[in-house]
């Protein structure tokens, strides 16, 4: 409402009605005002007022709710914080590595969709940066019971005590930061809208692929972008970051001196990222470049897809 408006009524109903001809009451921007008593506010205010309610209870009539439906209701619970207990999540850590399992056919067709080869993937496994878990849910439960069993998963945070199998039974793709740390479990197939695509458990840590040249480093957001360098002919060394935003400036202090690339996603927060790193990178003496991403093209590893797809 632009403005003054001015009415001869008051909310109020102890001051009420005036003559039409005394205009008490001024309305602008929303809110009200009677130069007669004093009173003021907004709508909820002149609800609260000519109702004689509490103003919670004008703004539920208002909106058509019934308070005494809304006064009953008990919003449910949080869910407790399930603490972690770092020694049990490096048990599982351990124990997946020890296992070095190979990827299922299932897991094998996820991969190569996503332009990872087999015989990259294997290579991933050998360097101990990722491992892979039945991608049929039920056995990766059985397989992770037999391996560490449900107490430990427990105090791992893994496995809540009243859940009938722990969610990263449903997310066999499993990448192991560095000094095996934490460990992303992953989906390997599409997340649903109401699913989380990834779980992380852990310090926040980066993966490292150690490349051919070492004096030259890329940077990249997360490990499928990591593999997606190394697939697409990278010698470069990679640092993979948890999250755009997700790093610490002292995991760079070591890149005076190199040519280290950032290839975050094309993106409006990995934009955001690029412009904060950037200038960290340059204060520890690094030869800082931007790869510059194909238009329409998000991340590296729709960059490899895209390529993949090129008719040969």
């Amino acid at each position: 409402m632009n403005g003054t408006i001015r009415y001869h009524m008051c909310p109020n109903p102890r001051c009420g009605e005036s003559s039409k001809h005394s205009v008490k009451v001024s309305v602008e921007d929303n809110r009200w005002r009677c130069f007669a008593c004093g009173e003021r506010g907004d709508v909820i205010d002149a609800a609260a007022a000519y109702w004689g309610v509490a103003p919670r209870d004008a703004a539920l009539k208002l909106m058509g709710t019934d308070p005494d439906v809304m006064r009953s209701y008990v919003p449910p619970k949080p869910k407790p914080v399930v603490p972690r207990d770092d020694t049990a999540l490096g048990m599982v850590v351990d124990a997946l590595l020890a296992a070095g399992r190979k990827p299922d056919d299932g897991m094998l067709t996820y991969l190569n969709a996503r332009g990872i080869s087999t015989a990259l993937a294997m290579e991933a496994i050998r360097r101990r940066i990722m491992v892979t878990l039945p991608t049929n849910p039920n056995t990766a439960k059985e397989l992770l019971y037999d391996l560490v069993g449900e107490a430990t998963l427990i105090k791992a945070g893994m496995l809540r005590a009243d859940a009938k199998a722990p969610a990263i039974a449903f997310r066999p793709l499993v990448f192991i930061a560095k000094g095996g740390k934490a460990a992303e479990f992953r989906l390997s197939r599409p997340a649903k809208a109401d699913e989380v695509k990834s779980l992380r458990y852990g310090d926040v840590t980066p993966w490292a692929w150690q490349g051919a040249d070492s004096k030259r480093v890329m940077i990249t957001e997360g490990c499928v972008d990591l593999l997606s360098a190394v697939q697409m002919g990278t010698r470069r060394s990679i640092i993979g970051l948890p999250g755009c935003v997700n790093w610490q400036p002292e995991w760079f202090h070591k890149l005076k001196g190199r040519n280290v690339l950032v290839a975050l996603d094309n993106d409006e927060s990995g934009k955001v990222a690029t412009a904060k790193l950037v200038p960290v990178l340059e204060a520890v003496g690094a030869e800082v470049g931007v790869y510059a991403l194909p238009p329409g093209i998000n991340d590296l590893n729709e960059q490899l897809q895209a390529r993949s797809r090129r008719p040969s």
